[in-house]
């Protein structure tokens, strides 16, 4: 699984990739990156942003894209390929980011870019082998931190961890869960599994996935 936060940057870096590497036309590009953030049309995408405030993280719904660029016309190989290459691509706004272990500067500017963005800092730090994932409220503020308790409720202490157990982390037996939603960590993963762990938490902690859980249970 991979997650895609629609922001105007990553959207337009996207498209440029997309016109230029797939060689679509611009309006196919943007049905194309609609289908893929899990909606039928762009027109439905452009509804979805303007009820929530905060940023989401959508799941890439690459099936829905790949049969988005058939019906318009695209070769279905071809369209495949994005798949693969999604992981390695370098977006101006991930949800998450993977650093070594010893980079501390590199961390401290993945703190102030969540900072500026009013996201979750989630870091996957890479030692040798192993590598620990770390999700952290801090540098988001104060309203965000209310949103996050309204949405998680009471079970708040649990939530992440529910979700921890159900990742299916075949490859890292020994990986420990140490915290709550608001902010912890899991130690002793091997890369793979922290990848899928991090956008399972970013799909749940980013703000605009709990505005619209709250916006359901209304």
């Amino acid at each position: 699984m991979a997650v895609l936060i629609p922001s105007k940057q990553n959207l337009d870096f996207l498209k440029s990739y997309l016109m230029s590497d797939f060689e679509m036309k611009s309006s196919h590009a943007t049905e194309a990156l609609a289908a893929l953030s899990g909606f039928n049309s762009q027109s439905a995408f452009l509804a979805a942003a303007k009820r929530l405030e905060g940023s989401p993280a959508y799941a890439a719904d690459f099936d829905s894209f790949e049969k988005r660029c058939l019906s318009l016309g695209y070769d279905q190989t071809s369209s495949e390929w994005l798949r693969n290459l999604f992981p390695s691509l370098d977006l101006p706004h991930p949800a998450w980011r993977l650093l070594k272990k010893s980079d501390q500067w590199a961390r401290e500017m993945w703190f102030d870019d969540c900072k500026d963005r009013n996201v979750p800092f989630i870091v996957i730090s890479k030692a040798r082998k192993w590598c620990k994932l770390e999700w952290d409220h801090i540098s988001a503020d104060s309203p965000y931190d209310e949103l996050l308790r309204q949405a998680l409720g009471v079970n708040h202490g649990r939530d992440l961890f529910r979700l921890f157990q159900l990742s299916g982390l075949d490859q890292s037996p020994r990986a420990f869960f140490n915290g709550n939603a608001l902010v912890g960590s899991v130690q002793s993963l091997l890369e793979a599994d922290a990848r899928t762990l991090a956008n399972a938490f970013a799909r749940r902690l980013f703000p605009g996935n709990l505005e619209r859980n709250l916006l359901e249970i209304a």
